[in-house]
């Protein structure tokens, strides 16, 4: 059985946008086929992040009380092995907004350009792959999903992408020179640069830091200073498996489950 949390992860923790509950099930699509929280394939094994074993990751930061709290507050919360592209365009597409907008942006995204599949009745969209964004007006993605500048980004890097630019080399990519490369793509700032390499790239230790974590890592740790030396600083002091910390640590501080 496994130990994951649906609700928690899959719609509450701000790592995956386009996931819908039905009844006690979770759907989507996820690269090009319908998956489920029901489903025991090699494939969401691996997406579910079935084989790895989170208590020993709060044991890894147990000299830091309340990062190992917070692991331990949050026993069901996973980090998924999402496809790259998938969490590439989500991430671009969360820059500046709140949660039920990106979600919002990317149900609508995936319903005008993506490709429908049946449910149980219900119709999932997947997201659309690199070459229908690129072939797209920036200005008339602009009104149709109403996502303002992201479309120029969202286009541009499709575009890259269709040229040649090598997403999947970055899983093999050590993670410094990773996030150097997938800063090249239009829209790629540093925080969705970690967040791509944390939750579609496999990266641990990718450490995406926003203003809750920088707030934590400022009041729990004494580290100020640039996000760039906030990740170093976090792989330091956490460990390889700091980005799968972080995500426990982000979730925890904006529920609230910990006082800053």
């Amino acid at each position: 059985m496994r130990s994951i949390d649906f609700q928690l992860t899959l719609i509450e923790s701000a790592q995956v946008f386009h996931w819908r509950a039905f009844g006690d099930t979770y759907a989507a699509v996820v690269d090009g086929r319908i998956l489920t929280s029901a489903d025991n394939s090699p494939e969401a094994a691996f997406y579910f992040d079935d084989q790895r074993d989170y208590s020993l990751i709060a044991d890894e930061c147990g000299c830091f009380e309340k990062a190992a709290e917070a692991v331990r507050l949050l026993p069901g919360l996973k980090v998924l092995n999402q496809p790259a592209w998938e969490a590439l365009v989500a991430f671009i597409l969360s820059a500046n907004n709140n949660v039920k907008r990106i979600r919002n942006l990317v149900f609508s995204l995936c319903e005008k350009y993506g490709k429908p599949f049946e449910y149980n009745g219900n119709i999932l969209y997947g997201f659309p792959q690199p070459d229908v964004l690129a072939r797209l007006d920036p200005a008339k993605l602009k009104i149709e999903v109403t996502m303002g500048y992201r479309a120029e980004y969202l286009v541009e890097t499709a575009r890259m992408i269709e040229d040649g630019f090598d997403l999947e080399a970055l899983r093999n990519t050590e993670t410094e020179e990773a996030r150097k490369r997938i800063m090249q793509l239009k829209g790629v700032g540093p925080k969705v640069a970690d967040c791509v390499l944390l939750f579609g790239l496999g990266h641990a230790d990718a450490f995406p830091v926003d203003v809750w974590v920088a707030r934590l890592m400022e009041s729990w740790f004494g580290v100020n200073g640039s996000r760039e030396h906030m990740c170093a600083e976090a792989r330091r002091l956490l460990g390889p498996h700091c980005g799968l910390i972080q995500q426990a640590l982000f979730h925890a501080a904006r529920t609230g489950k910990i006082e800053l």
